[in-house]
């Protein structure tokens, strides 16, 4: 920036009074305001700058604050440049005023023209640089203006400040020098420049990297606003085009169901009509014949009686032999499959998971061991509008029957051949040595020992518990400026997810290296295949990305055909399967390493109704979190059991795991963490 880009008006004026400075003092953050606007705003021995609202601590007040010398410096400039009415300096001292016509760059002193012609004629000023007032303002000697400015001491007003002091670190005059600094180690003031200038260049340099770095991270906001924006409108518009569709299902539905209804009624009632009319008809032949039969009887002769008697007999026998025809009584009664109390009492139809977060459903408590459920799910059938969600916990339906949503007739025959798991352990997790309140969001069992690894977000650590839930040690995680969400063992190794980067790290935290993840997720799920590789369940890609210990991309999964879905957390058999929950479509995948999709298990033929956290045992068994409950599937997912669930739904299962002696650890909300035995 060059020196007449400085000295202009909005630069040397106050942003608090917008006016020119008045005795101007610098701040820390160095902004710079006058002395009187700055003694207002300091409260209680500190002050808040106006700009930035860094606190400053002022104990003397704004006075003992530094006085930018820069700023006064460039004000005599601007104020010299600005006066148009400059009066020969040397005429004035005679008491005369003549307008001035150049200036003295040595001496500072404005000439008329007199004055100017014998200016250098003495020796004292034989060699001074008398220029044009003209081009003095226009601020062609600005430079030399700058080069001649001398700061004068405080102590010694009429001595310029032209050593500085090392073992004091301030700018002294001679007088200083002589006096209270004759022992110090002095040097001149250009000496100290030229020996400061390097270091104080790289550090300017340095903030280059600095505002390239918050540049970027600028852009990525501006892109996560984007991101933001666009993923909202999508939202809304999937929202209300669901809605739109489900209400023209839904009145669709409402006209056919009208229009059958209406169809019967009226078959119905034309056959009533008949009937109807036809009794009518037998009751009155009935009434005529009665009345008729007793006018005989009551003024008839005996000849006329004994001569109708034969007719009247028979007439009455032929109405009492009469049968009605028979009407069927087809009342109709309405079912409607989504006013199910099980349904009732499920989520919100439309729910947002947000990262660390788990989709919102009804609250629930600490699990005890379900009623028995078993199910055969279909493997590729969708999910129907019109199909109820068969959600009872005390039915063990067949494979049939699952299908279409009919309990078994025999639940307790699920109860005879399967074994209830049993709660061994249960401790909470410590917040003893815990800034905040314990978040666990990721889960990992160490080999052999049966150890405990629970990731604990919210205060950057890693507790480690024994097999009985005994506290051992807290691991620190590696400074990050994201939000540590997944947590894996790979041999002796620890993987540790933070927004887009995969951290490894020792069993005793020391770090060893990260890399950068695909994808723009916010964060990621992972599990580890014995001590080869750590998975990484990659979001909307629909994709897994596979990382050996040193950091390479060994292999890439990506299921064929498989879009539109969002995966979520991803666990690994002993047959290299892998088996992840879809948050979008709110089902199980179980693909293969080449990307051959297995199984699908959908909430529409399956117990499945939100799948979350998920799990294997080393019979390759998967474990779902689902809600309100825990649900172990067959390895190939064409059975399923509920073997955990709520009772007084007051907290919800977050994570779980299983160790090597097949116990079932299982991370609620609340920070309760519960070990199951089957």
């Amino acid at each position: 920036m060059s020196l007449q880009e400085l000295i202009r008006e909005d630069f040397l004026t106050c942003k608090i009074c917008y006016d020119l400075y008045t005795v101007p003092k610098i701040l820390p953050c160095l902004h710079s305001y006058c002395q009187h606007c700055l003694e207002p705003v300091v409260r209680d021995g500190s002050l808040q700058c106006p700009e930035c609202r860094l606190k400053t601590g002022v104990p003397g007040g704004a006075s003992s604050l530094k006085t930018n010398f820069f700023i006064n410096s460039l004000l005599e400039l601007f104020q010299i440049k600005h006066n148009r009415d400059l009066a020969c300096t040397v005429c004035s001292d005679a008491q005369k005023i003549v307008t001035a016509t150049a200036r003295c760059l040595d001496c500072k002193d404005f000439l008329c023209q007199s004055c100017n012609q014998g200016h250098c004629c003495s020796r004292l000023t034989l060699h001074h640089r008398v220029v044009k007032l003209e081009e003095f303002l226009a601020g062609g000697y600005d430079a030399e203006m700058r080069l001649l400015q001398e700061l004068c001491c405080q102590d010694h007003q009429q001595e310029a400040l032209r050593f500085f002091c090392d073992t004091c670190s301030t700018p002294i005059c001679r007088d200083c020098r002589m006096l209270d600094h004759f022992q110090h180690k002095v040097v001149s003031m250009a000496n100290a420049v030229q020996r400061e200038r390097p270091s104080v260049e790289q550090l300017i340099q340095s903030l280059e990297g600095t505002v390239t770095c918050i540049s970027e991270q600028e852009k990525a906001v501006e892109e996560t606003i984007d991101k933001l924006k666009t993923s909202g409108e999508n939202i809304k518009e999937r929202i209300t085009k669901y809605v739109d569709d489900l209400i023209s299902y839904v009145l669709a539905q409402k006209e056919a169901v009208l229009g059958e209804l209406s169809a019967f009624l009226t078959q119905q009632m034309e056959g009533c009509r008949l009937v109807k009319e036809e009794l009518q008809s037998q009751r009155e032949k009935a009434v005529s014949t009665k009345e008729f039969s007793q006018r005989v009887l009551s003024v008839g002769k005996d000849y006329e009686i004994l001569h109708l008697e034969g007719m009247i007999r028979n007439r009455i026998q032929e109405l009492q032999t009469y049968i009605p025809r028979k009407l069927e009584r087809q009342i109709p009664e309405l079912t409607i499959a989504w006013d199910q109390p099980e349904m009732q009492s499920e989520a919100a139809l439309f729910s947002l998971v947000f990262p660390g977060e788990q989709p919102e459903g009804d609250t629930e408590t600490v699990f005890e061991p379900a009623s028995e459920v078993s199910a055969s799910p279909s493997e590729e059938s969708e999910v129907e509008l019109n199909s109820p969600l068969d959600s009872e916990e005390d039915s063990c339906p067949s494979s049939e029957e699952s299908a279409l949503g009919t309990p078994a007739k025999d639940p307790s025959y699920c109860n005879r051949h399967r074994k209830r798991p049993k709660r061994v352990c249960t401790f909470e997790v410590d917040q003893s040595c815990s800034q905040e309140k314990p978040n666990i969001t990721g889960i990992a069992v160490l080999p052999h020992t049966g150890g405990i690894l629970l990731l604990d977000q919210e205060n950057d650590e890693i507790k480690q518990y024994g097999a009985d839930g005994h506290l051992e040690q807290s691991i620190p995680l590696p400074d990050s400026d994201g939000v540590f969400t997944g947590i894996s063992l790979c041999g002796d190794i620890l993987a540790c997810s933070s927004d887009s980067f995969l951290f490894f790290l020792t069993l005793e935290g020391k770090f060893l290296h990260k890399l950068l993840l695909r994808g723009s997720e916010s964060s990621y799920a992972i599990t580890s295949y014995e001590d080869s590789y750590v998975a990484v369940s990659e979001g909307t890609l629909c994709s897994i990305s596979l990382y050996s210990p040193s950091g390479a991309c060994v292999g890439r999964v990506e299921p064929r055909d498989y879009r539109g879905g969002k995966f979520l957390f991803i666990a690994v058999n002993a047959w290299e399967e892998f088996i992840v929950s879809d948050f979008i479509k709110k089902q199980i995948v179980i693909i293969e390493r080449s990307g051959l999709i297995l199984n699908v298990l959908k909430t529409s033929h399956s117990l499945l109704t939100k799948p979350f956290s998920v799990c294997v045992d080393s019979a390759s068994n998967i474990f779902v979190v689902d809600q309100l409950k825990v649900i172990k599937f067959s390895p190939d997912g064409e059975t399923g059991e509920v073997v955990l669930s709520n009772q007084s739904r007051l907290k919800r299962p977050r994570v779980l795991a299983v160790d090597d002696s097949g116990r079932l650890v299982l991370v609620q909300e609340d920070g309760y963490v519960h070990i199951y035995c089957f």
